[in-house]
């Protein structure tokens, strides 16, 4: 009997062990496969469209600023709602502890906790503003440094106007805000920018024999901008002319802490730089910012030169400067823009309409425009404030410019030297 009892108390203890462990493991399994249920999933909106599943998610409704959309446009960016934006389980049930997000970097959403029983969504997002509809915006209370060209751009003008911008850790200014007959992009408004201060001196067009023109899609300054050692923030050589050697001179550019950085080549719209020019440009008839702004987009080039290059780093264009003129108190704008570039200084009555006017510096600034009359002239701007005709092979001063592309937003600043604007993709 003693040994019954010890028999069953024994049997007792192992069944107590068994069913212990047996809730253990069920634990973990459950725990386990909780987990397998409360884990993130991230999705790709980039031109999703409403009602696709991936792997287990549905997108049932998709509101851009309120308004039912299709898809999230891949070229602008998007704040997510998460206020507004709900998700349930397929049958309609709430899911517990959501957390919605969304990534307008990698243009991805995330979701979580996520389970493969199936989740609907219906997302709410509000479009950021460009750089451009923040510039644009700024117009109407700020005239006296913002104006419309003859086609419909938005032009910084004056003095010293609010352009600045922090662009690949240096100041670059705002030249305004191109539709796009200017830069190619299709129904998109570009802003466009220049390097504050000068890179140096460098000839628009010299090769070590000696031979230069006014092709820009083959010249060696703008290899230098895209493919060389600017571009690529690094050393390399380039030519320029010795006048008492009467031979180019190699000399060795150091790009490598003034080059380009990757974070603002990324900001960088490629686009279709045009290459028009014009031989007659002296006179009111021929002359006026208005004239150039039509000559740079048009045909008329030397024999064989093309009209047109796509690429991202270039130079201004005489319109840009002549569009940049406020005018002065005795000289206004509509005066300045009325009177041909090349006689801003001839005529002292015209000296307001490069003094007020950011874009004039006091040295020669090498524009990206051609002359047509022949094949190795190009138009500079003098230290006076005339527009002129200067060989290629000169080494007038550079400041690149570019195109920056839409998804480009203004994070802070005021526009102010000391408070530039900061830009972010």
């Amino acid at each position: 009997m003693e040994f019954e009892t010890l028999k069953k108390s024994h049997l007792k203890k192992n069944i107590t062990l068994g069913v212990v462990a047996v809730l253990i493991i069920s634990a973990i399994v459950l725990t386990f496969t909780r987990a397998r249920y409360r884990v993130t999933q991230s999705i790709p909106l980039v031109n999703g469209t409403i009602n696709y599943t991936l792997p287990d998610i549905q997108i049932v409704g998709l509101y851009i600023n309120g308004v039912e959309a299709e898809e999230l446009d891949s070229t602008k960016s998007y704040t997510l709602d998460t206020t507004q934006s709900t998700c349930t389980y397929k049958d309609g049930t709430a899911i517990d502890n959501l957390t919605l997000s969304y990534d307008s970097d990698t243009k991805t959403f995330t979701i979580a906790p996520y389970t493969t029983k199936g989740t609907k969504c219906t997302l709410y997002f509000d479009e950021e503003p460009t750089a451009a509809d923040t510039i644009e915006d700024l117009y109407p209370n700020n005239q006296d440094m913002l104006a419309y060209d003859d086609y419909g751009n938005i032009r910084y003008i004056g003095a010293n106007p609010n352009n600045y911008v922090l662009f690949n850790d240096e100041l670059w200014r705002i030249i305004g805000i191109f539709s796009e007959d200017t830069h190619g992009v299709g129904g998109e408004k570009l802003i466009k920018i220049i390097r504050n201060e000068f890179i140096d001196g460098y000839a628009y067009d010299l090769d070590e024999n000696g031979l230069y023109d006014n092709n820009w899609n083959t010249s060696t300054l703008q290899e230098l901008l895209n493919n060389g050692a600017y571009w690529n923030k690094t050393t390399g050589i380039y030519y320029e002319y010795d006048f008492h050697a009467d031979a180019p001179e190699v000399i060795t550019v150091d790009f490598t802490t003034s080059g380009l950085a990757d974070e603002a080549k990324a900001m960088i719209e490629t686009v279709t730089w045009k290459l028009g020019g014009t031989a007659n440009y002296t006179s009111s008839s021929n002359g006026l910012t208005s004239h150039w702004y039509n000559y740079e987009r048009g045909t008329t080039v030397y024999s064989g030169r093309p009209t047109t290059w796509n690429g991202k780093v270039a130079l201004m264009y005489p319109s840009d400067y002549g569009y940049a003129t406020s005018g002065g108190a005795t000289t206004n704008r509509e005066t300045c823009l009325a009177k041909e570039l090349y006689d801003w200084w001839y005529d002292s009555n015209y000296s307001e309409c490069h003094s007020g006017n950011w874009l004039y510096e006091r040295t020669t600034h090498r524009t990206l425009t051609p002359f047509s009359g022949n094949s190795y002239y190009t138009f500079s701007i003098d230290p006076d404030g005339l527009l002129f005709t200067d060989e290629a092979f000169y080494g007038d001063m550079i400041k690149p410019s570019v195109y920056l592309k839409t998804l480009v937003s203004i994070t802070d600043g005021d526009g102010s030297e000391q408070n530039p604007y900061i830009l972010a993709i």
